[in-house]
């Protein structure tokens, strides 16, 4: 069969842009072009990007994917360590800018979920402690991660997507929500974010909205009260529990 871009973005679960970089920058997927230029994919393309989606996923750069489908060796090195460990090595060195080139060069090289929850969560997890170091180096490290989404969050609200809200509630740490969102960008989203948990939330106020809530541990009966309350009243309401 052959599918048009769209129908094969929706197939693999990678968005247009994506298959478009994968080819022009990268020299991965071949589709063949209609007389109007139009590109045309394949099953065997649809096969081919979830080769490459599961290389990535594994935390290999998409630049170093056609190397290993043209010559497949077993991976042994964790790549999701290694960049922790030079997005750690940047920080404790004072290296602020290369520290956020990297994250920003990573934004483009891995999937977002897959940078949330592989790199930078982990890596905020190892800056934990309670010494003045320590939350002074991830202090740092959320302003980086703050910037970085802010800028991901704008460049979605140039092209067309739902509209969204996300907000922390009954939420122990407030960068949690920059990393939800962080992780929805991309994705056909337009995205706002209150940026601090209020102390009383009424997400009645926008009930067209899509909401996500982010919110530690599980619900209370109150809290599930409240939640089903919520959904009689808006559109979409989805919670996020950390």
């Amino acid at each position: 069969m052959s599918y048009s871009i769209g129908e094969f973005a929706r197939l693999c679960g990678i968005n247009a842009t994506t298959l478009r970089a994968w080819q022009s920058r990268y020299g991965l997927l071949k589709p063949l072009r209609t007389e109007g230029g139009h590109r045309l994919y394949s099953d065997a393309d649809v096969q081919q990007a979830l080769k490459i989606l599961d290389w990535v996923k594994k935390g290999v750069p998409v630049s170093q994917v056609k190397a290993l489908l043209e010559r497949p060796e077993p991976q042994r090195t964790n790549n999701w360590l290694v960049l922790q460990e030079t997005l750690l090595a940047r920080l404790q060195e004072g290296k602020i800018d290369s520290l956020r080139q990297q994250i920003y060069n990573a934004g483009r090289e891995y999937p977002r979920p897959e940078l949330v929850t592989e790199v930078l969560r982990p890596l905020r997890s190892r800056l934990s402690g309670n010494t003045a170091a320590m939350m002074t180096l991830r202090a740092v490290l959320d302003g980086v991660i703050l910037s970085y989404t802010t800028f991901c969050l704008e460049g979605d609200k140039k092209a067309p997507g739902d509209n969204c809200l996300i907000s922390g509630w009954h939420l122990n740490d407030a960068c949690e929500i920059w990393l939800e969102a962080l992780k929805r960008t991309g994705q056909g989203h337009r995205i706002d974010l209150l940026p601090v948990t209020p102390e009383a939330l009424a997400p009645e106020l926008f009930p067209a909205r899509r909401w996500l809530l982010v919110t530690s541990g599980k619900l209370t009966a109150a809290r599930q009260k409240q939640a089903e309350h919520w959904r009689e009243t808006l559109d979409s309401l989805e919670i996020i529990i950390l």
